[in-house]
């Protein structure tokens, strides 16, 4: 009875430690050779690598989440690299710039904020 509550404590405390790091995590760096994309965090660790032409090219990044350009459309991801959003690159255009929690795109003469998970904010 003892080993199995020893167990579960030390699941626990393994669970916990491992999601704080998680979500304190965030992105310092994003390095795209010819054929690689390297992702560091804010201690300048490596602590993600892809084939470019598998996941595609990073347009932008902030410290809580990059957008890639894959074929005809922008795939946002969060720092754990799990996709947010997928949008059309035809309905959000260009992407200027990513910051915090936000993009701004440009399509036309329409310049649009969106947050990180693809939600329009403004538009002017």
């Amino acid at each position: 009875m003892q080993r199995l509550l020893l167990c579960l404590i030390a699941f626990f405390l393994v669970t916990s430690v491992t999601g704080q790091s998680n979500q304190s995590k965030s992105i310092s760096y994003i390095e795209m050779t010819s054929t690689w994309i390297h992702i560091y965090d804010e201690s300048g660790k490596r602590y993600y690598t892809d084939d470019r032409a598998r996941f595609g090219d990073v347009v932008g990044y902030s410290s809580s989440f990059f957008i890639v350009k894959r074929g005809s459309f922008y795939v946002l991801y969060d720092v754990n690299i799990r996709p947010l959003n997928t949008l059309s690159i035809s309905n959000v255009g260009e992407i200027l710039s990513v910051t915090g929690d936000t993009f701004t795109a440009r399509k036309l003469s329409f310049v649009t904020t969106y947050d990180k998970t693809g939600k329009r904010l403004y538009t002017r």
